[in-house]
């Protein structure tokens, strides 16, 4: 089960981030990281993302990953 999140990204191409859109990190494919923005796909489209917005979506995700195995192992 992965953390759905809203965040800011931009199209690749663009010059400002523009939209909000819902985001779960599984999407992501093809990921690229810059000093300040992590590019990648989502659906066939490319995107980028604010590095802090990145780093704190995997965060929360490995968070739920890790309580979903202690669940599973303790069953």
């Amino acid at each position: 089960m992965a953390i759905k999140r809203t965040v800011l990204i931009r199209l690749a191409g663009e010059v400002y981030y523009s939209k909000h859109i819902e985001l779960d990190f599984t999407q992501l494919t093809n990921i690229l990281k810059f000093p300040k923005d992590v590019f990648a796909d989502v659906d066939g489209v490319r995107i980028s993302i604010k590095r802090e917005d990145f780093e704190q979506l995997i965060e929360e995700n490995e968070k739920v990953i890790k309580t979903t195995k202690r669940r599973k192992s303790s069953s």
